[in-house]
């Protein structure tokens, strides 16, 4: 798992994620349209926006992803995964580029620059599609 704020964490099941809540994780938040399951984690609040690692995720995946995650956060720490932790990772810029106001790129190379590991790799795909986004409409809806 990487911590990329106090409260958003990302990770991948092709990793062995291990307990969540001894780093006092209470949400999940599954973005892989085909992986399914809880993965055994007992009292913690789990949701799934499928989306696909590459092209052909309609806009509308993506803003329920980030608005889902937005509601999760209101609760606590929350974990993004999918299968190898692009998709994660690309939700989690999205809704930090919308919470902070900040471009992608700049919102990604912060990240970077505060987690002390290699992040995962992310199709481009996903930023295409963020581009194209109404991010003042995502900043409106996420209330921040």
């Amino acid at each position: 798992m990487i911590k990329l704020t106090d409260d958003l964490w990302i990770g991948s099941a092709d990793e062995k994620i291990g307990n969540i809540h001894t780093v006092g994780i209470v949400s999940v938040l599954n973005v892989a349209q085909d992986l399914r399951g809880v993965c055994g984690w007992p009292d913690v609040e789990y949701a799934q926006v499928g989306l696909i690692d590459g092209p052909g995720n309609l806009a509308a995946a993506y803003y329920a992803a980030v608005l889902v995650l937005a509601i999760l956060l209101k609760r606590g720490r929350v974990l993004v995964f999918c299968h190898s932790g692009g998709r994660s990772l690309a939700v989690a810029l999205m809704y930090l580029s919308v919470l902070t106001r900040i471009e992608w790129d700049r919102c990604f190379d912060m990240v970077r620059e505060r987690v002390d590991v290699d992040l995962p790799a992310m199709h481009p795909a996903h930023k295409e599609v963020f581009d194209k986004m109404d991010h003042k409409f995502l900043a409106d809806a996420v209330g921040e």
